[in-house]
């Protein structure tokens, strides 16, 4: 009797003990968690002195996929590519600007970024500060490559504008 007693005592411990470990871990994976870096909720595009809010969604992802039948991460102006085309930022951009700015159209979209080039603004600066947040807001990139990206982009917008 006094064998089995201990056998439970140790089997009890052990179960505590496991159970004090698992508390443990869930409470540094919380933490880890919480300094983890979050993504911002979407882009900021500035013309005119108006604010407009940019973000892609699953459902436009899958449209401009689909138009241009490739991943937009091929059209994104990475690698050899450079930059992509105006009409694809801009097609990109409206598609981004229709969740928070229903009923804009494409037309409407030229317009801003015509006035946003009148304003002084440039198509690389056009590409570096909005077209790239674009993709980091909508997923495209997790918030550390996000956080080393938009370094980048900082310092290649102080070398070159």
């Amino acid at each position: 009797m006094g064998k089995e007693h201990n056998f439970t005592n140790m089997v009890d411990a052990a179960n505590e003990a496991e159970q004090e470990n698992e508390v443990v871990d869930f409470a540094e994976a919380k933490k880890e968690a919480e300094d983890k870096p979050k993504r911002k909720p979407f882009a900021i595009w500035e013309v005119d002195g108006k604010q407009y809010k940019l973000k892609l969604d699953v459902t436009k992802i899958l449209e401009l996929e689909a138009k241009y039948k490739t991943n937009l991460i091929n059209i994104m102006g990475s690698g050899n590519e450079g930059m992509p085309a105006l009409a694809v930022m801009l097609d990109i951009t409206h598609a981004a600007l229709t969740k928070y700015h229903h009923g804009i159209t494409k037309s409407v979209v030229n317009e801003l970024f015509a006035k946003y080039m009148a304003d002084g603004g440039s198509q690389l600066e056009f590409y570096m500060s909005t077209y790239m947040e674009i993709f980091a807001v909508s997923g495209f990139f997790s918030a550390n490559m996000t956080e080393k990206m938009t370094e980048a982009m900082n310092e290649a917008k102080t070398d070159t504008l």
